[in-house]
């Protein structure tokens, strides 16, 4: 078994203490079996949520077909996205149309 340290505000301290006496009785390692239960459950649910975002193997592959109902091909698309920014730009910078 391994040691750490970590810095906790007292209030915690003190919650963690008095729940882990109600938990675990007045053992000498109660306030030890609280915090590694803590610990274990936090890692649990961190790891659910980080598998869930993974992000795809092949990133061309998770899109494909997306657009296959837009009518435009990708050049003509591009071309839209190119005066839809330059229209925000100069919206941003004030300047009349």
């Amino acid at each position: 078994m391994s040691e750490l340290k970590v810095r906790i505000p007292n209030n915690i301290k003190t919650r963690l203490e008095s729940t882990a006496i109600d938990c675990f009785g007045k053992q000498n390692n109660a306030l030890d079996i609280a915090v590694s239960k803590a610990i274990e459950e936090w890692l649990a649910r961190v790891h659910k949520v980080l598998i869930s975002q993974k992000p795809p193997e092949d990133p061309v592959h998770a899109i494909w077909g997306m657009l296959s109902h837009v009518d435009k091909s990708g050049v003509e698309l591009q071309h839209e996205a190119k005066k839809i920014r330059a229209n925000k730009a100069m919206r941003y910078r004030n300047v009349p149309d």
